[in-house]
This record gives C-alpha cells, structure tokens and sequence, in this order.
C-alpha cells in the first residue's frame, strides 16, 4: 500500500477520511453546485451523501489491495479543515486521478500543492507508468493546474462525458496524462 500514505506539503495535509470530515466538506465542497459543475454528479444534497462518499473512497479504500481506488482527503495543514478530494482509480500500469476543492480555495495554488503531493506517491508504485485524466475544454481552472502538475493535452474524446450540471447530452472532453516519472 505504498502509495496510500498520509501526504503534508507546506499549506496541505492529504490524509485519510475522520470523524466530522463529512459536515465540513460537504458545507465546503460536495454541496456546492459551483464545485460540482464539471464533475459527473450533482452536488451532494446533504452530508449523509457526503459521509458516504468519505467511507467507500478515503476510509475502507485505504485498507484495500493497491490495484483499489482509493481517495485522499485534502485538509489545510494549519487548521486542519476538509476542503477537498483527491481520487486515484488504479487500471494496471494506468493511474487515473480526479480532484477538487472548495470554491473559496480557488486560485491559490493549492490543487496543484496537493497534485505534485499525490503524483509524487503515485509514482513510487514501480507499476505505474501512467497518470491521466479527462478534463471538460471549458474547465479553464482544472487545465491550468493539470499544466503545472506536467501532464499534457493528448486530444480530444468526443461525447465522452455526461454533466449533469450541462444536461443529458455527453460532451466532450480533453485527455491529460505523463508517463514521465520525476527525476529523484
């Protein structure tokens, strides 16, 4: 389980799922319809949702076999507040990721703080030669930040996605990925 480790960077600690976490994101993120918006769920409609989220990905997960998706919770290191998720669906050699954080955290650096964090433990599993992701083209936000975190923009997946927040109609979406292990 190498890589299902409680990671802290300078403003971020990236940890398992405790007790409370499920009020505070939910209040934070998963109820926000903003923060849902570009995700393939509405927004949670209250913390019950969001608790059980917390305990299939970032509780029970962890005790899985490394080839199990699993998430981290994504917490401010000063106060120790819920803000976010970053989840990790092994396939194979293959690693896909999704993230996010509340709105309020936006545009401070602190998804790509918790990206170089998590990738960094994603690639000590010597089976993983490759991390990607989909991303919606109007997610501005959600590109820059896979940008800094060195994947890039293979193409296009066309009607690849449904958001509930757009409607039923699939949309489409760009790929990101590196199969570029950083240098130790």
């Amino acid at each position: 389980m190498g890589h299902r480790i409680e990671l802290l960077t300078e403003r971020l600690h990236l940890r398992r799922a405790k007790k409370g976490d499920a009020a505070v994101l939910f209040e934070n993120y998963t109820g926000s319809e903003t923060c849902s918006r570009f995700l393939q769920r509405r927004a949670d409609p209250d913390a019950t949702r969001t608790q059980a989220m917390l305990t299939k990905w970032c509780d029970t997960a962890w005790d899985l076999d490394d080839d199990a998706p699993f998430a981290w919770v994504i917490s401010t290191r000063a106060a120790g507040e819920a803000i976010g998720i970053f989840l990790v669906i092994p396939h194979g050699h293959k690693t896909e990721i999704h993230y996010g954080v509340a709105e309020r955290f936006w545009g401070q650096g602190l998804v790509a703080e918790a990206g170089l964090a998590a990738l960094s433990a994603l690639w000590r599993n010597p089976a993983t030669q490759r991390i990607w992701t989909v991303c919606d083209p109007e997610n501005i936000g959600s590109r820059r930040v896979l940008e800094k975190l060195g994947l890039q923009c293979e193409g296009t997946l066309k009607k690849w996605l449904v958001l509930p927040a757009f409607g039923d109609e699939a949309r489409d979406c760009l790929v990101f990925s590196t199969t570029s292990r950083p240098a130790e």
